[in-house]
């Protein structure tokens, strides 16, 4: 077992802290009807030194986006009241959100989830969302900026 780092109440490797060391300060927005889902993603992404804000459907990340807010990375999910997660997608896209969304969600039939890339996300990924996943994602971002 490699050395460890005391970080916000929990040991983590040495590799595992030079994992979360982005170049960039990166911050994400989660998007997603469940308020369990919503904390579980946002505790996950602080646990990376993401900072987030969080939207309970799309209309409200649409909005949030066009409002002027940015960031690097948005989770999106598909099933939400008002505005769904394909529906929201596009429209970021249709008005020139550029961010980097990855879709998040528990339909694994694969003509769902070509219709969500469809919309204009970057990956889709079915839930939990993993840390290792999550991560993933998160270097991708780092490494454009």
């Amino acid at each position: 077992m490699g050395s460890s780092a005391e970080m916000k109440g929990k040991n983590v490797t040495i590799d595992e802290e030079k994992e979360m060391n982005f170049k960039n300060k990166l911050t994400a927005l989660v998007v997603d009807d469940s308020k369990m889902h919503r904390l579980i993603h946002k505790k996950l992404l602080a646990t990376l030194g993401v900072e987030s804000q969080e939207a309970e459907n799309g209309k409200e990340a649409v909005d949030i986006c066009l409002s002027g807010e940015a960031f690097n990375l948005i989770l999106m999910d598909y099933d939400m009241p008002v505005m769904d997660g394909r529906e929201a997608t596009k429209l970021l896209r249709e008005n020139g959100v550029d961010t980097m969304i990855l879709g998040v969600t528990a339909r694994s039939r694969e003509w769902e989830r070509e219709e969500f890339m469809g919309a204009g996300l970057n990956d889709c990924q079915e839930k939990p969302l993993t840390r290792a996943k999550l991560l993933s994602a998160l270097q991708e971002v780092d490494a454009k900026l």
